[in-house]
This record gives C-alpha cells, sequence and structure tokens, in this order.
C-alpha cells in the first residue's frame, strides 16, 4: 500500500516549467484496497397484508426516505408502488428500485439494482459508508421486507478524508508564500487537481516563478496528517499550441523558449520556417545558472555555406527568474549577403534557423511585431508587403441650450464633448512557405504583443488575422490588422 503523486504525468516532477494556461494537473492516488458496503432489501409474501398506523409504507436508507402510494401512475420520483401479491413481489421491488434511484444521495453513492424480488445497493467506492435503514413496514426474515448487507472497508490512508493542496509561490512554504487551499473529498480511486486557475494569479508575462505545493489529508477523526511536499517548479505565461510541449524541463543549460517542432521538417534544427529582415535578433531562453552564455551566429549562404560567424555573450538571471530575454544585433553588410542565420547556444549545441528574407513583392518599408509565444518566450514577425492605415473617428455630441439660439454668435445647436479615434494598421508578410505560417498561431492566442516606434514599445491589439494560400500550391501570404491600445494622438 503507497501514495502515487504525479504532477503533469510525471511522478517524480522537480524543475517544470510549467504554462499558466494549459491544464497542470496533479493526481493523488492510494494503491490500498478493500470492499465496498451492500445492502439488500428482499420482498417476501404479501405486503398488501401491511398495516400501517398512517396507512403509508415509508422506507429510509441513507437518510433519504421513500414512500408507497395508491395508483401506479403516481409511482414518480421518491414513490413506489406496491403491487398485487401473485407469489412474488418482483414488481414491487422493481418500483422500489426506481424510487431509490431518484434519491441524489443513494444515486451519487450507490448502484441500484434489482433482480426479482430483491432490490441491492453497493457502493460505488470502497470503505466504510453508513447505511442506516429503517421502515414501518413489518421486518423480518417471515415478515414483509428483509434487510441484509455488510459494511465496507478500506485498506486506505486516504479513504473517508479530505485531502489539501497548499500552494506557495516561492521557493519554500513560508506564511509569506502561502497562496491559497485546495481541498476535496477521497472515495477511492484517486483524487485530482487543476492548479492552473491558481498558478494563472501568480504567473508573469516574461518572468519564471518558482513555486511547491504541500499535500495533507484530514481524516473523519480530525486527525492532520502530511502526504508530502512537491520539488520547486516554475510557471510562466503560456499557452496551448499543436505540437506544442505541455511543459519544459529546467536545467543548468539552455532551453529555448519558443515552440519550433511544427512544419514538415525543412532541416535538422527547427521544423519550423522561421523569418528574418531586420538586422535584430531576439530570443529567449530557460536556465537554472547565472553566468554568461556563450552564442554563436553563423550567416550562411544559399547551399548553407559559412560566410562570416561571430561569439556573443549574455549574462543569466538564475534561480531569481529562470526566463532569460537576449536581442542580438547583427551585422547589416552580412545580413543583406546571407541567406540564413543560424543561432547556436553553446553550451548544448542546439541551434535555431532563420531565413533572411528575399521577398519577390515588398516595399522599402518593413514593420516588426513582437509577441510573447506559447512558451513564454519573445517571438517576432518582419512584415515586408504592404502597410496601410485607417483612421476611425466615432464622435458624441451633444445638444446646446436652443433658448440661445438667437444670443450666440456663434450658429451652432449641435456641439462636440467627446469623439475617439481608432488608428487601425494593416500589413501584408512576403510570400510565405508552408511551414513559415505556424507563427502566426502563435501570435494570434498571445498575450502581450508590441511594436516599436520612434524607439518606443507601444502595445498592440490584434483585430484579425489570416492566412491565404497564394495561386501557387504551398505558397501562403498572411495579413495581419491591429490596432495600438494607446490614443494615437500620443504616438
Amino acid at each position: 500500500m503507497a501514495i502515487i503523486v504525479t504532477y503533469d504525468g510525471v511522478q517524480d516532477s522537480r524543475d517544470l516549467i510549467t504554462y499558466s494556461d494549459i491544464p497542470n494537473i496533479l493526481k493523488i492516488k492510494d494503491t490500498g484496497a478493500g470492499r465496498r458496503t451492500t445492502l439488500s432489501l428482499r420482498f417476501v409474501n404479501d405486503l398488501n397484508a401491511v398495516t400501517s398506523a398512517d396507512s403509508q409504507w415509508w422506507i429510509t436508507v441513507f437518510g433519504e426516505t421513500i414512500t408507497n402510494v395508491i395508483d401506479p401512475k403516481n409511482a414518480v420520483s421518491k414513490n413506489f408502488y406496491v403491487a398485487p401479491y401473485n407469489g412474488n413481489n418482483n414488481s414491487t421491488a422493481a418500483s422500489v428500485c426506481r424510487a431509490l434511484r431518484n434519491c441524489s444521495t443513494i444515486a451519487a453513492n450507490f448502484n441500484v439494482l434489482n433482480y426479482g424480488d430483491y432490490v441491492n445497493l453497493e457502493a460505488k467506492a470502497i470503505g466504510p459508508i453508513p447505511t442506516d435503514y429503517n421502515t414501518n413496514i413489518q421486518v423480518g426474515a417471515l415478515g414483509y421486507i428483509a434487510f441484509e448487507g455488510h459494511e465496507g472497508s478500506a485498506e486506505s490512508r486516504l479513504y473517508g478524508s479530505k485531502v489539501d493542496v497548499e500552494i506557495y509561490a516561492g521557493v519554500d512554504a513560508s506564511l509569506s508564500n502561502y497562496v491559497t487551499t485546495l481541498e476535496k473529498n477521497y472515495y477511492g480511486d484517486n483524487v485530482s487537481f487543476n492548479l492552473s486557475p491558481v498558478l494563472n494569479s501568480i504567473s508573469k508575462i516574461g518572468e519564471a516563478q518558482p513555486y511547491i505545493f504541500k499535500m495533507s489529508t484530514i481524516s473523519q477523526t480530525g486527525d492532520w496528517a502530511l502526504l508530502g511536499e512537491s520539488n520547486i517548479n516554475y510557471t510562466t505565461v503560456g499557452y496551448m499550441v499543436n505540437q506544442g510541449y505541455k511543459y519544459n524541463l529546467a536545467t543548468s543549460n539552455t532551453v529555448i523558449a519558443q515552440n519550433m517542432s511544427r512544419g514538415e521538417n525543412k532541416d535538422t534544427y527547427n521544423r519550423s520556417t522561421l523569418y528574418i529582415y531586420e538586422p535584430t535578433l531576439p530570443i529567449s531562453f530557460y536556465t537554472k545558472d547565472s553566468t554568461i552564455k556563450s552564442f554563436l551566429i553563423q550567416y550562411l549562404d544559399s547551399s548553407y555555406n559559412v560566410i562570416t560567424a561571430t561569439t556573443l555573450g549574455i549574462t543569466t538571471q538564475g534561480t531569481e527568474n529562470l526566463l532569460n530575454d537576449a536581442e542580438f544585433q547583427l551585422n547589416v553588410n552580412d545580413l543583406r549577403r546571407a541567406f540564413y542565420v543560424d543561432l547556436t547556444f553553446s553550451d548544448t549545441g542546439n541551434k535555431v534557423r532563420y531565413n533572411v528574407i528575399k521577398p519577390l513583392k515588398m516595399t522599402e518599408y518593413c514593420q516588426r511585431i513582437y509577441f510573447r509565444n506559447s512558451y513564454g518566450g519573445v517571438s517576432f514577425f518582419d512584415f515586408t508587403g504592404q502597410k496601410s492605415e485607417t483612421r476611425d473617428l466615432e464622435v458624441a455630441t451633444y445638444q446646446k441650450n436652443i433658448f440661445d439660439y438667437y444670443t450666440d454668435p456663434m450658429n451652432e445647436l449641435e456641439k462636440v464633448y467627446d469623439n475617439e479615434v481608432k488608428y487601425t494598421v494593416t500589413l501584408k508578410s512576403h510570400l510565405i512557405e508552408k511551414d513559415g505560417k505556424y507563427i502566426f498561431n502563435d501570435m494570434l492566442q498571445s498575450p502581450e504583443l508590441w511594436v516599436i516606434r520612434n524607439s518606443e514599445k507601444y502595445a498592440i491589439i490584434l483585430d484579425s488575422i489570416s492566412v491565404d494560400e497564394t495561386t501557387n500550391n504551398d505558397i501562403y501570404e498572411a495579413t495581419v490588422k491591429y490596432h495600438y491600445s494607446q490614443e494615437p494622438s500620443l504616438i
């Protein structure tokens, strides 16, 4: 007999990077066995000969009471009908079975079945359940109703207990780190908790917050027992995408905070096709180390030959915040000569490849949209197609006092008291390959998007995204519409 705890499907969970918008499931299970509580009611002899003070018969089981009716048409809900005795009471037993099934407490805890003149109740879970029963029908083996059964038993530490999970936003279970307690009753099999609603309240965009949880039980007699305490895990704002990991593992090595697994595996580095045009390269990664990480940037020609290469270093934040945002300045001349840019994490050899945009149709203008991706890191897309801007004006007016019509020097009755401008931008991408469209699924769900205007960072709100296939198979063009979250007059 043992307590088995799994978190996100991992039994020994530690250093997990979990995402607040993906279900994070904690399951607690006791391998102990036992038997179920059962109760059997048998109706014998002619029940129509039964007499009672109020001429109405009742049976109380598990705190629920059912009563008889004279007309079988009224045998609904918690009412049963005593059929005429014809050598057996099968019809009466069937009516009692239906009445017991209509009792919510009984239905929640027991399976109720009918066999001949028997009505059998079997608990849905192992362990003792009080089955007090009473009736004003004569009781006894030779009488009119007979009860028999046995109380269940459980070899489980959890059965009948309340299971508590306390969540702490930090590396230890101190009072200052306490967030909340989740509680459920345990009745066998396993008890499950979704921690995501709680983690969503402590997660921050661009940060990986440490957290732990403690598990305990409170028995029916009020005894408290500690089941265990989790290892340190980390939460950040992230969301579900197709072919994406539901969590990542934090190590001292770098873990790329970007989903590149979607696509048809065009090369050995990332299956999704990524593009770059502007000479800056943002990248996000997780690491537990507080040290200087080295990155190798290589510029490649169309045959994947290295034109030139450079090594850059970034000082990481360590355990205070595992999520690191970096931005590398690229050489403009080398970028324009290159067809590909490879970014290699020196400590792991993991590589990210970007296709340098050589668009068939483009303008001289380029607009980059940054956003937080499904793994909590920074991603981007450079739009080099057509750009259009519209300003929609919403005006609210009021009518001036009409009695001032002849004395006011301005010929005016309707006056503006408020106006609102919605500044909408429409961007088109260059022609992209099929594997390059997946990044727009991330962009559509992102909780934070922004652009850089005049060296200032401005939040934007998406209005729509469409990715349409052109007349050429597997060649696509994306269109993005957004507006600024701030008054455009301030931009």
